[in-house]
């Protein structure tokens, strides 16, 4: 009996001991394996730190900036092919206008003006003017109302002069979407003389004066010959006044009153022929 037990217990124990190994390999099976060490590295290691992006930070494009704003290593400029050149062209411009600011007379004045540009910014010009003027209604009512007494005043008749053109602009514009018309901005410092009446009863005395003056002109090109001309004259000189009527001294009719400084300002529009 006791063999018996014993042998029994041996089969157990052998059979714990078989079991137990077998589990203990098991689980060895299912142990991860660890990732190898890293390879050695020849210099030190430098840590990146990523700044997070939010909301509230800016770009800095200082040196952005910098590179805008420095200066250029080459000047640049931008050239237009012009569609109407007046290199080297002469021109001729009869126009007709009228006298803005002359305060005792109204009209119309006739005149011609020649150009000869040796450039597009450059030129030479001659005018020639002839007025027809009479009293405005102002100087009309004091005739009447006045026994027929009139200031003492001049009476713009012509003038003759020369110019210096100046075209610092050239540009274009639209007319009511349909067609694109160019036209030059010129500035023409003048100088000549200007013929004026010393008004009189009984007939008027005919006299000059040293003028200058500044033009703004336009010129609204059509084609390569056809230009319409805008002028605004400026001119400036010295008139000597004398009486309308007297008959005593000092006012004795024709006697000098003073030298007045007269600005005339007139309109003009005129068709330009180029050739």
């Amino acid at each position: 009996m006791s063999r018996e037990k014993t042998s029994k217990n041996r089969t157990a124990i052998g059979f714990a001991i078989a079991l137990l190994m077998s589990m203990q390999a098991q689980a060895q099976s299912k142990k991860p394996v660890p990732p190898p060490p890293p390879a050695a590295q020849s210099g030190p290691t430098q840590i990146t730190t990523v700044k997070p992006v939010t909301g509230n930070d800016k770009v800095d494009i200082t040196d952005l900036e910098n590179k805008y704003w420095a200066p250029k290593d080459t000047d640049f400029s931008v050239v237009q092919n012009r569609t109407f050149s007046k290199d080297h062209k002469w021109s001729i411009a009869p126009s007709w206008g009228r006298p803005i600011n002359d305060a005792h007379s109204e009209g119309n004045i006739y005149g011609v003006t020649a150009n000869y540009f040796w450039s597009e910014r450059m030129g030479a010009q001659f005018t020639y003017l002839k007025a027809d003027l009479e009293n405005n209604d102002a100087t009309n009512d004091l005739a009447v109302y006045g026994s027929g007494v009139q200031p003492d005043h001049g009476k713009f008749t012509s003038y003759i002069g020369i110019g210096y053109n100046i075209v610092p602009f050239y540009a274009k514009m639209s007319f009511w979407g349909k067609k694109i018309i160019y036209f030059d901005l010129a500035f023409t410092p003048t100088i000549g003389l200007t013929g004026y009446d010393q008004v009189m009863e009984g007939g008027n005395n005919g006299k000059s004066a040293l003028t200058y003056g500044l033009d703004i002109s336009q010129f609204y090109f059509f084609s390569r010959w056809l230009a319409l001309r805008v002028d605004l004259k400026n001119q400036w000189h010295v008139e000597e006044i004398v009486k309308y009527r007297g008959t005593t001294a000092p006012n004795i009719k024709g006697a000098k009153v003073t030298d007045k400084n007269i600005h005339d300002t007139m309109f003009l529009v005129g068709a330009m022929f180029y050739f």
